[in-house]
């Protein structure tokens, strides 16, 4: 008998437990509404700081409901557009419901990821993600780039991995219609490091050796034209506008700089448009042409491919690239680019219009650069 009652007791009292946490469930959570003052449905999303599994999408006029909002302080992560975004602090009371008032997006930051490895190495299925905000696993490229966000003001912890390599953190801020680069140095675990290149390859510009090392070469046939392999390195001298990685694959009296178009090549130098005195660039040692040669121009004082025909340094490399129509030439940066014989060219006047080993000849198309015979 006595047991019978002992029993009857404990299931009232745990029928009491489970309906205090039936009725206090509800008043743990809470819900928040609100409105954009500007959206786009096909990117928008608000999410909670920290918690980006809580999230609402949001409506044609611009309303979201967020729901299941743990009580207390938080945090709207909230993306507006492909360009703007914000961060709206919150108080959440459990059981009820907030509504915020209208939120006007600001522009947006990015953080553009410039991952690598140290030794060289492949990257393979290479991630990053921004704790705590909808940004989570983005792949990286083939070269290890990418432009995270749009990211509302304020700070943030980006963690990347990628296979063979321990993940790795880093702090970075975003401001107002920032583009922050952010370069990231990966180092290789001992497993992979022991296995070497032949495990994953190596990166564009890398070959892997017989070390099992990534190596820009251990043969003249791993270097481009004019260049031979002197002590695992591509060694010059390269003609203007030959892409570069250092002034060791440049001609005399030339440098390897990286220009405007985002690529790095060799470059003279020239007195014309540069604000510099010549007695201060004598100081310094430097040697200055003081012209620049066929087929260039003095800018900034460099001496870069016409600008009026040339989309840099780039585009004069496709000289002689092939073509089925002048078209497809001016894809390629030659802006009054000809198609002759299905090589691409462009036109002149004299042969001083001309870069390289070339003249100005007579065609049915009229006078462009041809090679010399």
């Amino acid at each position: 008998m006595r047991s019978n009652f002992i029993a009857v007791t404990a299931l009232v009292v745990s029928g009491a437990v489970a309906c205090g946490n039936l009725e206090n469930a509800p008043f743990r959570v809470g819900t928040v509404h609100g409105q954009l003052t500007e959206s786009d449905t096909s990117v928008a999303l608000v999410s909670l700081v920290g918690q980006p599994g809580v999230s609402s999408h949001v409506a044609e006029d611009g309303r979201f409901t967020l729901e299941d909002v743990p009580a207390g302080p938080a945090e709207l992560f909230i993306v507006a557009t492909a360009e703007k975004a914000a961060r709206v602090q919150v108080e959440v009371l459990g059981g009820q419901s907030v509504h915020v008032e209208p939120v006007a997006p600001t522009p947006a930051g990015f953080f553009d990821m410039r991952v690598r490895t140290t030794n060289g190495f492949r990257l393979s299925a290479a991630e990053v993600s921004v704790e705590g905000t909808p940004f989570q696993r983005l792949l990286l490229d083939a070269q290890g780039r990418l432009r995270v966000g749009p990211l509302p003001n304020g700070c943030y912890t980006v963690s990347v991995s990628a296979r063979g390599f321990p993940t790795t953190l880093i702090e970075g801020c975003a401001g107002p219609g920032e583009r922050k680069e952010v370069k990231v140095d990966l180092a290789v675990d001992d497993e992979l490091l022991e296995q070497g290149c032949e495990a994953v390859g190596c990166e564009d510009g890398l070959v892997c050796a017989p070390n099992k090392k990534c190596l820009e070469c251990f043969g003249n046939s791993h270097c481009g034209e004019g260049l031979s392999c002197r002590g695992n390195r591509c060694e010059g001298p390269g003609p203007l506008c030959a892409p570069c990685t250092g002034d060791w694959q440049c001609a005399p009296g030339t440098h390897c700089e990286v220009l405007p178009e985002g690529s790095a090549a060799c470059v003279a130098r020239c007195g014309g448009d540069d604000d510099v005195p010549s007695v201060a660039r004598a100081g310094r040692g430097e040697a200055y042409a003081t012209g620049c040669h066929a087929g260039f121009t003095c800018e900034s004082g460099r001496c870069l491919p016409d600008a009026a025909r040339f989309a840099g340094c780039h585009a004069l490399r496709q000289m002689d690239a092939p073509c089925t129509s002048n078209a497809s030439c001016h894809e390629l940066g030659l802006k009054d680019g000809i198609c002759d014989r299905g090589a691409c060219t462009v036109t002149c006047m004299e042969d001083s219009d001309c870069p390289g080993d070339r003249h100005c000849g007579t065609s049915a198309a009229g006078r462009i650069c041809q090679p010399r015979t």
